[in-house]
């Protein structure tokens, strides 16, 4: 091919590579077997392309590495015509060689991979051409104009997916007569019972009615029709569209659909089209054996709705949604510049993240403005599938057609994979295997999700093959059985992970359809208008003034007007769901971050609100906050009632954030505010399920050991609870989990070792929270040992200490010191260690004097919530006035200037950066904590001690 290294990066460089491989191509093409010059040249474009996708970013590193680019290079978009090409052309002879055989002999490692590359393209195209062949007279009926003869392929365009099993990728195919097609590179059984079961919801005539494509499946591959995307005509026809995304939600939430991106919506004029439906029948952390701290939230996270992403490495959020989130915010991508010059570099140029979605008159549609639309057409999709509920469960029904169809089970994010990718045949890596596969194997780092560990060792393995050969690593299973393969084979074998699943998905998925009636779906419907909601309006949020300055005290009737406002705004929020019972949905902390219930747990959920709304109600002396407060913690005991308390332990896990330690906790609290011991009963109804919690371990969001996800943070609920055999054998349970997993550091120290990583200073993450758990374990058990491992875990923690910043250093990075890393957390810890364990060489005591300095000197301006900011802070001064005379004085002048914000519902919160994210409600980072900090000012005898409990369950 015609070398062109300004269209192509190095394509003067790579062409040998890609003429040899267009010769392999014409060789292969035998057998009748017959792919047009035009066909074949589209084919070698997107080889060529790939190549200088792979080889640019190592290639223009070693063209930099001579000599740098000069600076004004970076100011222009196009290079201008005096700009010198010699050193290029010079770089590009030597790296071509004097035959194809030396091309790229510097790189050995980053040629072998594109020698496999080229490979797997003749192997690809070459099936499609096999497979256009053999297919062609079926292909010829889906068209009557062609009279029984498919009209020839004029142009190939591959690449439209990512790379699987072999650099396999969806193609679009160009045809003589204009028309396109879709060819897919696996089979479409789901595709094409999807739109059979679409069939029959558009006979039923009660719910939106589909475009369906027609699809044809080859078992090995597979063919569809091309859906091109089209405005929406007028705003009726974007209400219609919005009921449809309604109706393929309710679809996505039955079938447990995910991965519904923009780019696999197609906002087809009136009719929203998904057109990869490989992601049926998805599992959740639980189900395939590790913690779920979210519960499930598959119907919030399937890509329909918005979820939150960054493409500015966290710095903001940004709303993505395949049924449409407004203007999509546009992605930096690393490109080669000035291509063939001398001026060639890397840079960044930003990119569409996603293909668009709908519009109305040129203006991008968000469903957050359509959310009556869309709940409309969900609540009559499942009433249609209720009401058809028999026929579709039949031995021969649409459903059963899902049954052996090939689905993919999604293990990481593709993005995860991608930067992974991304630097590993730069630097050394282009050159030495062993400096490859160090940098792939990063992607063994994340948090096993699979609970059997040897089928996680399988996954990984099958992982790190694909990876190899430059591709997406990818998993399948069958929704009636439980086991899951590979798509990279082991050598000439299988791959299988083994069985995976708890209970066959489409067990699961039956399951699910025999429960669903008219109650189910009008609580499902209100959980999700509250998460489309949009937030109250939030005017500018004024920073504090002065803040050196010492103001009045803030009076009392001004604490309690601001905590009655807070109190309503998170009565406000809740959403009811059975008789009785309050849930909550909020914006998760995780990437993406997705708006979803708020489960039961404490820190983030309802456990916490329901402590916040008890300790109000008796503050306020108002009942109907109390009753509120029982509300929140109905879901959780009716579950406990139901027997499912073994469920909630292997679902939730251990900890304090989220899992059980949290859960007890609220629970306790709870009795003791609304004087009903029933509620501690069902706290130790929990208790009793400590083995099952702690067999968790290390899930998808944290720490087995810790205390926001692992054992101490158990440790902390159970001390919350009165004295007792359930509660001893509980604490020594966590106990033994704690010496177990840590490790000593040979100079007198003890900690926690993450997967990657030594042990952490800190309260939430660390060895300041674990020191403590360790305390409890030992006044509730008399454990030695216990006793030892707390001062050990000081002493290690004390090893991080920064003298130069007056604080631990965290190991993690962090601009400001919170409850959760840093001083004032380890000021909580050092002031119950002194009272628990004594202090009798003043250890303690030094920590806690040099922790308080830091505290006091490090407000947190821009923050206002209990875990990270200002109100966890100000709530540890608090609950520490009797060894600081005088600070309840400092409090009130940074409360004061706070009070008016928190008032109006302009706190500081994580959401009130989000655009169109919902007011949280929870404890730890929503409205609760900040009028928690407010209960603990008007009537610390009612505020918990949410932030480290204190109660000892002593021995007896």
């Amino acid at each position: 091919m015609t070398a062109s290294p300004v269209d192509t990066p190095f394509l003067d460089i790579l062409a040998p590579l890609v003429n040899r491989a267009a010769e392999r191509l014409d060789r292969s093409l035998a057998g009748g077997i017959v792919l047009p010059l035009p066909a074949r040249r589209g084919a070698t474009r997107a080889l060529a392309a790939r190549l200088g996708e792979i080889a640019g970013p190592a290639l223009t590193a070693a063209f930099q590495a001579a000599e740098a680019v000069p600076a004004i290079a970076r100011l222009y978009d196009e290079p201008p015509a005096w700009v010198h090409r010699d050193r290029y052309r010079a770089f590009a002879t030597a790296a071509r060689g004097p035959h194809v055989d030396t091309l790229l002999a510097d790189w050995p490692i980053l040629r072998r991979r594109l020698d496999r590359m080229c490979t797997d393209w003749v192997d690809a195209i070459t099936a499609f051409a096999r497979h256009f062949h053999q297919d062609a007279a079926a292909l010829a009926v889906r068209h009557p104009a062609w009279r029984g003869t498919v009209p020839a392929v004029a142009d190939l365009t591959p690449g439209l997916s990512d790379p699987h099993g072999g650099g396999c990728t969806v193609i679009r195919v160009t045809l003589a007569d204009g028309t396109r097609i879709a060819y897919k590179p696996r089979a479409l059984a789901a595709e094409a019972a999807f739109g059979h079961l679409l069939d029959r919801l558009n006979a039923a005539g009660t719910a939106p009615a589909h475009r369906v494509p027609w699809v044809m499946d080859g078992s090995d591959h597979g063919w569809m029709e091309w859906v091109a995307p089209a405005p929406l005509p007028d705003a009726a026809g974007a209400h219609a569209y919005m009921e449809r995304c309604g109706g393929l939600l309710a679809l996505m939430f039955l079938l447990r659909g995910s991965d519904i991106h923009p780019d696999n919506l197609i906002p087809a004029g009136l009719f929203p089209v998904i057109v990869d439906l490989e992601c049926l029948f998805q599992p959740g952390p639980a189900d395939l054996g590790v913690a779920d701290p979210l519960d499930d939230p598959h119907l919030f996270a399937n890509g329909i709705l918005p979820v939150y992403t960054s493409f500015d490495g966290g710095a903001t959020l940004a709303p993505l949604a395949a049924a449409g989130s407004g203007p999509l915010a546009p992605r930096p991508q690393t490109v080669v510049r000035h291509a063939g010059t001398d001026w060639l570099h890397l840079g960044e140029q930003p990119v569409p993240s996603f293909a668009p979605g709908p519009s109305l008159g040129g203006v991008p549609l968000d469903v957050r403005n359509f959310s009556t639309a869309v709940l409309d057409g969900f609540q009559a999709t499942l009433r249609t599938l209720v009401a058809h509920k028999t026929a579709l469960m039949a031995p021969e029904g649409s459903l059963a057609r899902f049954r052996n169809v090939r689905c993919r089970l999604l293990l990481a994010a593709t993005n995860l994979y991608g930067l992974v990718l991304a630097p590993a045949l730069i630097g050394e890596g282009a050159k030495d295997e062993a400096a490859f596969t160090r940098q792939v194997a990063r992607a063994a780092g994340r948090a096993p999700l699979l609970g059997d560990p040897a089928a996680w060792r399988r996954a990984l393995a099958a992982e790190a093959r694909a990876l190899d050969r430059l591709d997406i690593p990818a998993f399948t299973f069958r929704p009636d059985g439980r086991e899951a393969w590979s798509v990279e084979a082991a050598g000439t074998a299988a791959s299988p992970l083994g069985p995976v699943f708890a209970i066959p998905p489409y067990d699961q998925v039956t399951a699910a359809l025999a429960a669903l009636d008219d109650a189910a779906i009008n609580r499902t419907t209100a959980l999700l208008r509250a998460a489309l909601r949009p937030p109250a309006l939030r005017p500018p949020t004024l920073l504090p003034q002065n803040v050196g300055v010492v103001a009045e005290a803030v009076p009392g009737p001004d604490f309690r007007t601001t905590l009655r406002a807070l109190a309503d705004r998170v009565a406000d929020l809740a959403v009811a769901q059975e008789p009785g019972a309050l849930r909550w949905v909020r914006l998760w902390e995780q990437m993406p971050a997705l708006t979803a219930p708020a489960g039961p747990g404490l820190c983030y959920g309802a456990g916490g609100i329901a402590v916040f709304l008890a300790e109000a109600g008796r503050a306020l002396d108002d009942e109907r906050l109390l009753d509120l407060a029982r509300q929140a913690q109905q879901p959780l005991r009716a579950a406990i009632h139901r027997g499912e308390a073994p469920r909630l332990a292997r679902r939730f896990g251990p900890g304090y954030g989220r899992g059980l330690g949290g859960m007890i906790a609220g629970l306790a609290w709870c009795a003791r505010l609304l004087a009903d011991p029933a509620l501690a009963h069902d706290a130790l109804a929990l208790a009793v399920e400590t083995p099952l919690a702690l067999a968790i371990e290390n899930g998808p969001v944290g720490d087995a050991s810790d205390v926001m996800d692992g054992a101490a943070g158990l440790a902390w609920g159970l001390a919350v609870l009165d004295p007792g055999p359930v509660v001893a054998q509980a604490m020594a349970a966590c106990g033994t989990a704690l010496l177990a997993a840590s490790q000593t550091d040979g100079v007198g120290g003890r900690h926690w070792p993450g997967r990657r990583r030594s042990g952490l200073a800190g309260l939430s993450h660390g060895a300041a929270g674990i020191a403590t758990a360790l305390a409890h374990i030992h006044a509730a058990t008399g454990d030695a040992r216990c006793h030892a491992a707390a001062w050990e875990a000081v002493a290690y923690e004390n090893a991080l200490f920064n003298p130069a910043a007056g604080d631990w250093q965290t190991g993690r990075q962090q601009g400001s010191s919170t409850w959760c890393h840093g001083a004032p957390g380890i000021a909580l810890a050092r002031t119950l260690l002194m009272d628990m364990l004594g202090d009798k060489d003043g250890r303690l005591a030094a920590d806690l004097h040099t922790a308080l300095a830091t505290l006091r000197a490090s407000p947190l301006d821009q923050v206002d919530d209990l875990c990270c900011g200002e109100a966890g802070r100000l709530e540890i001064l608090a609950t520490l006035t009797t060894r600081l005379p005088g600070v309840e004085d400092e409090i009130d002048t940074a409360l004061n200037t706070r009070l008016a914000d928190w008032a109006a519902g302009r706190g500081r919160l994580m959401v009130a950066d989000v655009a169109g994210a919902p007011d949280d409600a929870a404890l730890f980072r929503g409205h609760a904590g900040l009028g928690h900090l407010l209960v603990r000012r008007l009537a610390p005898d009612f505020a918990c001690d949410v932030l480290l409990p204190r109660q000892v369950s002593r021995v007896s």
